[in-house]
């Protein structure tokens, strides 16, 4: 960083990333100033968002994995297009014709 009032490079004194923001501190050597910057979210912030993204979509595939499966033990041996193609020549079997005649 640039000092505002002299134009000299100055250093980094502190880095503070407790806030969850990179907040960094620097010092002028040649005319005593001291200044901030901030530099965006802190890398163990962003880290900490992404695990907790990431433990909430875990959660929401077992989530929908458990009632897919408590589906199919409601329904032991029978696959959703099998039941499907069962109804649908239901309506076309011989004794249910036969029934209407």
């Amino acid at each position: 960083m640039i000092c505002a009032k002299c134009g000299e490079e100055m250093r980094m004194t502190e880095k503070d990333t407790s806030s969850g923001r990179d907040i960094r501190e620097y010092a002028c050597d040649g005319c005593g100033h001291t200044d901030w910057e901030e530099s965006g979210p802190a890398l163990w912030q962003i880290l900490s968002d992404d695990r907790k993204e990431l433990e909430a979509a875990q959660a929401n595939r077992a989530l929908v994995a458990g009632s897919d499966a408590r589906r199919e033990s409601l329904e032991p041996g029978r696959s959703s297009a099998k039941s499907l193609w069962n109804r649908l020549f239901a309506c076309f079997s011989k004794e249910r014709l036969k029934g209407k005649s």
